[in-house]
């Protein structure tokens, strides 16, 4: 299947009328609306006037999905609009500002979370390419962007994949850095496990909490009144390869989800490193499969 299928020219608007994001977001809303999409619209409103951070996704210099669950909406439906000039947003915390020319909109009933999920992966792969990018921003009207050669470069799988759901770009480290600097760098992300990789980004080992907690139990928290095993001094001796599993469970990000989540399940895995040849490209954990398919 392809994203064109969920289009029409009503629903592709060249020039998108728009300064900011949140301009673009109402504009391919209302040409939703306009072709019959929407059964609620105020409903839908109220959903986009909450802004949660999580239904925007940015790709730098390139364009914008954003995309909302709600039954205010019978069916999955897309909408797709392209500006004269970058709209852009605000990052805050000191980041930069994002700005792009192609904007797109998801809507879909909660039902369909495993489609609504594949779509916005396939858009997030299509604004990825800059040959389809340069041919969406290229088009003169409508039709033009409708028939735009980019469309076809990225084909919606029949099933949800881990590609779908696996956050991209994860945090990892080296098997060589200590373990104190590892231990404050994964409490700094707020994270409970690190890929550990090596120079050519390939996963070696996995460092978690579990692997932390073996660790200070077997040689620095005594048992029934006896002695640590070491003394306080070797912990700052002691790297990330000394403590870290190399049993790794890896998934391919082309694997069906259904059958990589049982898999988690049966091997009592919380989470797994994603590759592609070896090397890292992504992280999935239970979280992940649960939060991004119940969703908003």
């Amino acid at each position: 299947m392809l994203l064109t299928e969920l289009l029409s020219p009503a629903r592709c608007l060249v020039p998108l009328a728009a300064t900011t994001l949140a301009d673009a977001g109402f504009a391919l809303v209302s040409a939703l609306e306009s072709d019959g999409a929407v059964a609620d619209p105020d409903r839908l409103r109220e959903r986009i006037e909450e802004a949660r951070t999580e239904d925007v996704v940015g790709y730098r210099g390139r364009g914008f999905v954003l995309h909302y669950r709600t039954d205010a909406v019978a069916a999955l439906s897309l909408a797709v609009g392209v500006a004269a000039k970058p709209v852009c947003r605000e990052l805050g915390d000191g980041e930069d500002t994002q700005c792009a020319r192609v904007v797109a909109v998801v809507v879909a009933p909660r039902k369909e979370a495993a489609r609504h999920l594949q779509v916005v992966s396939a858009l997030g792969q299509l604004l990825a390419r800059p040959g389809a990018v340069h041919s969406f921003e290229a088009a003169s009207s409508a039709e033009a962007l409708l028939n735009a050669s980019g469309w076809q470069e990225v084909a919606i799988e029949p099933q949800l994949t881990v590609r779908d759901v696996m956050s991209l770009r994860p945090r990892s480290i080296g098997a060589d850095t200590p373990m104190r600097e590892a231990v404050l760098d994964m409490r700094r992300a707020g994270v409970s496990t690190l890929p550990v990789v090596d120079e050519q980004n390939r996963v070696i080992g996995l460092l978690s909490e579990r692997e932390l907690l073996r660790h200070l139990l077997s040689h620095y928290l005594p048992r029934a009144g006896g002695q640590p095993s070491g003394p306080p001094s070797a912990a700052s001796r002691r790297t990330v390869r000394d403590v870290m599993t190399r049993q790794v469970l890896c998934v391919s990000p082309h694997q069906p989800l259904a059958e990589v989540a049982s898999l988690m399940l049966n091997k009592d895995v919380e989470r797994v490193p994603v590759v592609r040849d070896g090397t890292l490209v992504g992280f999935l954990t239970r979280g992940d499969i649960v939060r991004k398919l119940i969703g908003s």
